[in-house]
């Protein structure tokens, strides 16, 4: 068995981790768990963790040649680990030439490809700049410069000649502008934000939302919509991301509802984003790149705006779909990249944003008729075994082993 590394903060293993090591089984790759304080740089060794008859078990082994790396490993206290790994294996991401947001915005509006979709965007150093961004666009978002997951953004919106709304979180209220200039002081001046025009991507009963486009790289290397979703900031006052208060939703409905006739143009140029945006990027950062959320804003009119680029999406939305993907990349990078023998690839039906989603439906049907027919006759009994024998039933059957083992521990 060949050793490929999963490294995350958490000390135990996460559900992603168990579903993408049952996977990799079958290709012939054992999944080393691991966290930063688990390598051992004096020994050239890692104190990890691997799948063991569906139980994680201790296992002291070498640097793998391949560690997928949450990017949230690369925090100050983790500096000497992940230099020494930068230096001696294959990582997933090195978190070199990192693109902050408003040098995102700006890079990017000088490219016809996204010129369109970006919101101005300024970084906000003093009350002056604040004040007359909001006599031009009358509400501005204004949003850490680093920030993750929804965390840490506020509204602010002229109501009046002198009186300001300000939105975080949950809550609104207004303010003079005195007391918009003390907040400013007080709250927003101690910190590096940046400032952005206000884009009205909100439901008609007045929910913020966004488009999460995740996407992966496949089992030959190359950039895949894992899966397109809608992000509900239900009660919140600023921000769509569901870690802040929320829920998500299946895009093709939601724009049917919210767009009418504009909806299937919407999401035909969510999917150009999505299978174009991760080629930019990766070429800006001059690094390899393995997955990214993209966050997507539509206004009323069907106007699409980029909110913003995140190389460390949360997967709690898109579970099966990663595991997935990842488990088939890390085969094809053993295999393409660092030439070990690995067994071949699982060949699925022809990659599309709906693949696994579509495939996972599909497998729950067949699993519920499975249920209520297997009670009738023989006749019906064929029909079910018509069933199990299709290409989706025998494509998510690796899918379906490893969730029903990942609950069961």
């Amino acid at each position: 068995m060949y050793e490929v590394g999963i490294m995350t903060n958490f000390k135990k293993p996460t559900e992603l981790a168990a579903m993408i090591a049952l996977i990799s089984k079958s290709y012939g790759i054992d999944i080393i768990y691991m966290t930063p304080k688990d390598v051992n740089i004096e020994e050239q060794k890692i104190d990890g963790k691997v799948m063991v008859d569906n139980k994680w078990v201790d296992k002291k082994t070498d640097i793998p040649s391949f560690i997928d790396a949450s990017v949230y490993c690369f925090k100050e206290e983790n500096n000497e680990v992940m230099d020494y790994l930068r230096k001696t294996t294959f990582l997933s991401d090195t978190r070199e030439n990192r693109i902050s947001k408003e040098k995102l915005q700006k890079v990017l509006k000088d490219d016809e490809k996204f010129a369109h979709l970006i919101i101005p965007t300024h970084k906000l150093d003093t009350f002056n700049e604040l004040y007359l961004n909001l006599i031009a666009y009358n509400k501005v978002v204004i949003k850490p410069e680093n920030g993750i997951k929804g965390k840490g953004i506020y509204s602010v919106e002229k109501v009046g000649d002198d009186t300001f709304k300000i939105g975080y979180k949950r809550n609104k209220w207004n303010v003079h502008l005195d007391g918009l200039k003390s907040y400013f002081d007080e709250i927003l001046k101690q910190k590096s934000y940046i400032l952005q025009k206000y884009i009205a991507s909100k439901t008609p009963q007045g929910d913020p939302f966004d488009i999460r486009i995740h996407v992966e790289r496949d089992r030959s290397g190359k950039w895949s919509i894992a899966k397109i979703y809608v992000r509900i900031g239900i009660g919140q006052s600023v921000v769509s991301n569901v870690s802040q208060g929320g829920g998500v939703s299946e895009p093709v409905a939601f724009l049917k509802a919210f767009y009418g006739d504009k909806w299937e143009t919407i999401y035909s140029n969510l999917v150009t984003i999505g299978k174009t945006l991760p080629k930019k990027m990766e070429k800006l950062r001059k690094t390899h790149i393995m997955y990214l959320g993209i966050d997507i804003g539509i206004e009323s009119n069907g106007d699409l705006y980029l909110f913003e680029t995140n190389d460390g999406p949360g997967t709690k939305n898109v579970i099966s779909e990663a595991a997935f993907h990842r488990s088939n990349y890390y085969a094809y990078v053993m295999k393409e990249k660092l030439n070990y023998p690995v067994k071949q690839l699982v060949d699925v039906i022809e990659d599309d944003q709906h693949k696994i989603a579509q495939l996972e439906i599909a497998n729950s049907q067949l699993e519920t008729a499975v249920s209520k027919e297997t009670k009738k006759t023989a006749i019906k009994e064929k029909q079910i075994q018509d069933m199990i024998n299709s290409t989706s039933w025998k494509v998510t059957g690796f899918l379906r082993k490893a969730k029903k083992l990942v609950k069961k521990n």
